[in-house]
């Protein structure tokens, strides 16, 4: 349900460290370039250096959810991306005043937890989660100083609306939610492609991709969002799989071919994946 995918790629767009900030790129360039064995090398490093930290058991959760979605859902992936979301939540709870950073983290914990509920087809675990943090949805409307909160009330703004109208079978409950403007959302998220952070630039054009795909329905915009972020990162098989699946919606044949065959071609040249993750590629692609 479009009320719990509000959050989806939320998670992480940029986690301001106070530790080197050349450390998180790091991490983030390997997972968006789809080199999971580096991201893992990373992480490792981050977790020896600042084991403690909040936004080290962050970066854990978003970790293990990547690695929960390339393999077709792997329950015990999902275990260690709950335990590290759910201590993050703790420690964060824990002070009296929440600063707009600690608001981006909670909320990037708990979408982490929203995504895997949905893909498991949990939704009143989903539902639940999203109610725990409508507060910090409604903080983020009302402050668009920073880049962090106007992608979040972006996703809000866009996402409430189209839940309204999508599934009026939960109206009531939304009615109870801050109100939403589509345009607005967009326009917010249309920004925060403009961003000098490497990070939130890639989370925003995944999301406009999406957005164009699934909700919009405009081939054209989606197709545009989708090679500008393929273009920086052409072997993230995530976003690689579901432009192929924007494009089979659109029917686009000609072009639903091609990207098949750009899939297959990176499917046997990767030395990344196990095969575990490459047989799910192969039937996300429909790759005999």
């Amino acid at each position: 349900m479009k009320i719990f995918l509000l959050t989806i790629s939320i998670f992480i767009a940029t986690v301001s460290f106070s530790q080197p900030k050349e450390e998180l790129d790091l991490y983030f360039d390997a997972v968006f370039s789809g080199n999971y064995p580096d991201a893992k090398n990373q992480l490792f490093k981050i977790k020896q250096k600042y084991p403690k930290s909040v936004k080290t058991k962050l970066i854990v959760a978003d970790y293990y959810s990547v690695l929960f979605e390339t393999t077709g859902g792997e329950d015990k992936y999902y275990k260690i991306c709950k335990k590290y979301s759910d201590a993050a939540v703790t420690q964060l709870k824990k002070r009296k005043i929440n600063t707009d950073n600690d608001v981006f983290r909670i909320i990037s914990a708990k979408s982490v937890l929203l995504k895997i509920s949905v893909k498991r087809k949990e939704y009143l675990t989903a539902a639940k989660n999203m109610q725990s943090i409508i507060k910090y949805f409604e903080y983020a409307t009302e402050h668009q100083e920073n880049e962090k909160m106007k992608y979040i009330s972006g996703m809000y703004h866009y996402y409430v609306e189209t839940a309204k109208e999508d599934y009026p079978i939960i109206y009531p409950i939304l009615m109870f939610y801050p109100n939403g403007n589509k345009t607005k959302g967009l326009n917010l998220l249309k920004e925060c492609t403009k961003s000098s952070d490497r990070n939130m630039q890639t989370r925003s054009l995944h999301q406009l991709a999406l957005i164009y795909y699934k909700d919009e329905k405009n081939a054209a915009l989606s197709k545009y969002y989708f090679k500008k972020l393929l273009k920086s990162y052409p072997k993230n098989l995530i976003w690689q799989t579901e432009y192929l699946n924007a494009l089979k919606k659109f029917n686009l044949i000609d072009d639903y071919q091609k990207q098949k065959k750009i899939i297959k071609n990176i499917l046997i040249k990767n030395t990344f994946l196990t095969e575990t993750q490459k047989k799910y590629f192969l039937q996300e692609a429909e790759i005999s």
